[in-house]
């Protein structure tokens, strides 16, 4: 049983959780520089599921 915090794995919620909107893309157009868009995209990736980001290197548990 995977905990409340653990990134999803199921490719339906990852598809969910992972995939900006064409609002959420309006909203990365408009930050100024690669950067700063880049930065914004995965905040928005990141706040949609609760718990934390992926540390360098880590890779989401396997499915049970």
């Amino acid at each position: 049983m995977a905990a409340p915090y653990d990134p999803p794995t199921e490719p339906r919620d990852l598809a969910r959780h992972c995939m900006l909107s064409p609002k959420d893309l309006a909203s990365v157009t408009r930050r100024r520089g690669d950067h700063s868009r880049l930065g914004y995209a995965l905040m928005l990736i990141y706040l949609r599921h609760p718990g934390r980001p992926l540390s360098a290197g880590e890779v989401p548990p396997a499915r049970s």
